[in-house]
């Protein structure tokens, strides 16, 4: 059962049964992420949620490193597996787990290490320096668990088992929120007990993860293994444009806490952190079905069944039209409902917020074929041209258009720049799948 979508025939509905756990997962983890600020918002306070948005770049950055190792690795053993390497892509995998073990590491170390530099530089004000400290002494001890967890989830999609990565993140969701109302409710621990959540969320995920693959009868095997610094240097580099993707958010939201926070203070601040956690939380939906298709094309690839790589495709086109017309109409219209979460009516950050979801909504109508795009080449080992579309949609053009359009239109421009970027960005992600396509023998629309 395993191997049959990968085998056997590529039909819609055993697509759609590959897929969906991805896309489920992604929504899942964004949920309770999501959840989370909620909760920040409700219990801690107005502060409380600006000084997590202050922090949120380290988190940004810490997520990108993850997915970078992990979906750069996972695309080359899919690839060997697809060439029938069996032996050699057990112990490529084994290497990449031992590696994002020590990186976690050294990022935790490093992050307590420099923990006071860290803050100034992202920019907290006096009002929210110490709420920044107390929130990273302890989210700083998720690196290991979250490297490895991520790590897992790649491996389990590539080993044929979409499926568990929803039980992982479920499991993962369970133990963040549980924590969190326990924490930040009747214990009254505030932006520690946020921390703690995260941390022992991200824990529950690498555990299930390592108990999937050492208790079932795994494609995939733990082997002895040999250094291989060349595939670790080549995962990241084919690994990039996820990195891209993921820091981005981080990047973006520390120039957007920049930007605001003098146009509107602490409260501008806190509406950034309910624009982009409901905007991500609408896209994780594209990055759901990215995660998901991309194993399949890698393989697919590496067995040379070019059909099927088409089929994929044309999978992708349906899907993209529907999921994004419905999406951004809905955050469109729902901006008020969605924000109701966060604030009341009557205050600045209710305002605030759902003018930035309503004008931010625009972007979703293109997003995910951005999105898409950008980890379509990685499925090649073809990392330099994801990494083009990536920092396009999520440094280059961005962040150029949130100070520039905010220089002239104040608010309102800052909340532009993520429609302007995206658009801008499309010509390019067509322009690049165009003159590639006979080198990897796909047609664009399937």
């Amino acid at each position: 059962m395993q191997g049959d979508i990968f085998d056997g025939q590529l039909t819609a509905g055993k697509y759609t049964n590959f897929i969906w756990p991805s896309i489920l997962m992604m929504l899942v983890l964004s949920l309770y992420y999501t959840i989370d600020s909620i909760f920040v918002a409700n219990l801690v306070g107005e502060e409380g949620l600006a000084a997590i948005n202050i922090a949120y770049p380290v988190q940004g950055i810490m997520w990108g490193i993850a997915v970078m190792l992990a979906a750069g690795s996972s695309a080359l053993v899919a690839i060997t597996m697809g060439e029938g390497k069996t032996h050699e892509a057990n112990q490529l995998f084994t290497f990449a787990t031992v590696f994002s073990l020590a990186l976690g590491t050294a990022i935790t170390l490093a992050m307590l290490v420099f923990m006071t530099p860290l803050v100034n530089v992202l920019g907290a004000t006096e009002v929210l320096t110490e709420d920044c400290h107390i929130f990273l002494r302890i989210f700083a001890w998720c690196g290991p668990v979250a490297l490895v967890g991520v790590m897992f989830e790649y491996f389990i999609r590539v080993d044929g088992s979409p499926g568990f990565t929803v039980v992982l993140y479920i499991a993962g969701g369970v133990v963040h929120l549980a924590l969190d109302i326990l924490l930040m409710g009747p214990l009254h621990m505030g932006l520690a007990g946020a921390a703690l959540a995260n941390v022992s969320g991200l824990s529950a995920t690498a555990i299930m993860g390592l108990l999937y693959f050492v208790i079932r009868n795994s494609r995939l095997k733990f082997e002895r293994f040999r250094s291989n610094w060349k595939f670790i240097g080549h995962s990241f580099v084919n690994g990039s444009p996820e990195f891209i993707n993921e820091s981005a958010a981080g990047i973006m939201i520390f120039c957007y806490n920049l930007v605001v926070i003098h146009l509107a203070g602490e409260t501008g601040v806190a509406a950034v952190a309910v624009i982009m956690n409901l905007h991500y939380f609408f896209i994780s939906v594209h990055i759901g079905y990215q995660t998901g298709s991309l194993p399949l094309i890698s393989y697919y690839y590496g067995a040379k069944a070019f059909d099927k790589v088409n089929k994929v495709m044309r999978y992708t086109r349906n899907y993209i039209i529907v999921s994004s017309v419905g999406m951004a109409a809905l955050l469109f219209l729902a901006a008020p409902l969605f924000t109701r979460l966060y604030a009341t009516p009557d205050t600045e950050l209710f305002a605030l917020s759902v003018q930035g979801l309503r004008i931010a909504s625009v972007s979703l109508l293109v997003a995910g074929i951005n999105i898409f795009a950008s980890g379509f080449f990685t499925c090649f080992g073809n990392g330099l041209v994801s990494s083009v579309i990536s920092l396009s949609r999520g440094l280059g053009i961005l962040l150029i258009a949130i100070f520039v359009l905010s220089h002239f239109f104040g608010l309102t421009g800052a909340w532009m720049a993520l429609p302007v970027a995206d658009f801008l960005t499309l010509a390019l992600s067509f322009g690049l799948m165009a003159k590639y396509r006979n080198r990897y023998n796909y047609r664009i629309l399937g």
